[in-house]
């Protein structure tokens, strides 16, 4: 039964599965971006109310210190609150840049041309030092693939 598509050459096929690893990796990152400042502060509330919660256990066993405060149980509720303390407009302007380097990855996709690949490269790699290396490991393999289209671009639709 022969297929009613028309057969796609390699590099429409290389353009689709880099357009797709792009998307996906940043929709990921775009994703742990706008929901850290609402898991920041639920994590910050829940480590304000177990400090309370501890602090009559710590007087009653003993487990504070001669000040009351346990080092072990400050160095426990002041973990929980790690990877949080970025600053917001730092994040909102790391997912912006993502934003525009998809638009730009896209752009530069229609159009052809190394000049839209280098700025998308640039933005993600400003959204990465923006965000910071543990927030944007989802983007590692989406600048990877803005590099690979960088250095060797897929050749034009014939059309």
């Amino acid at each position: 039964m022969p297929s009613a598509d028309p057969p796609r050459n390699a590099a429409a096929r290389q353009r689709q599965i880099g357009l797709v690893i792009v998307a996906t990796c940043t929709s990921a990152s775009l994703a742990i971006l706008v929901l850290l400042p609402l898991v920041s502060g639920l994590v910050n509330l829940l480590r304000d109310i177990l400090g309370v919660l501890i602090l009559p256990f710590s007087f009653m066993f003993g487990l504070g210190g001669e000040q009351g405060e346990s080092p072990a149980l400050l160095r426990l509720l002041s973990d929980m609150g790690l990877q949080t303390q970025l600053h917001p407009l730092r994040l909102g302007a790391a997912a912006i840049l993502e934003l525009l380097a998809v638009f730009l990855f896209v752009i530069a996709e229609r159009l052809g041309g190394r000049a839209g690949y280098m700025a998308a490269f640039t933005a993600t790699a400003g959204a990465i030092g923006l965000s910071g290396l543990p927030l944007a490991m989802p983007l590692l393999p989406a600048i990877v693939t803005e590099g690979v289209f960088l250095f060797c671009p897929p050749s034009p639709d014939p059309e």
